[in-house]
């Protein structure tokens, strides 16, 4: 990514996979408490006004962004993107779980992005 971007324009972007299918919406950004840098953009799938809303954390340097900053594209499939690991919202502040949450997440991406230049 070339682009800068600020964090009240990514949340709420719309993240759609390169058929343009409509993954979600950017809910968080999650920083790695040892770097400080963003390692996971969470998207909010599903639920209906934030009611039984789904939060699927996705490594940072997976998304290509769109020119004009108005979505996210995500190189997987949707069918990847629904069996992808989920977490809570808490469950990255819980102390010492960001490291277990952020391997499981990073192996299935690992396996699961389409473009594999993207990790």
């Amino acid at each position: 990514m070339n682009t800068t971007s600020r964090s009240d324009t990514l949340l709420g972007t719309e993240v759609r996979d390169p058929q343009n299918e409509a993954l979600g919406s950017v809910d968080d950004l999650m920083t790695n408490p040892q770097t400080g840098k963003i390692d996971y953009v969470v998207i909010a799938r599903g639920g209906v006004f934030g009611i039984d809303e789904k939060y699927v954390p996705v490594p940072w340097a997976a998304f290509k962004i769109a020119p004009n900053l108005s979505l996210l594209v995500l190189s997987t499939t949707k069918d990847a993107f629904s069996s992808a690991p989920q977490a809570s919202k808490a469950e990255f502040m819980l102390p010492g779980r960001f490291d277990a949450v952020g391997q499981k997440v990073d192996s299935y991406w690992k396996t699961h992005l389409s473009d594999k230049g993207s990790d």
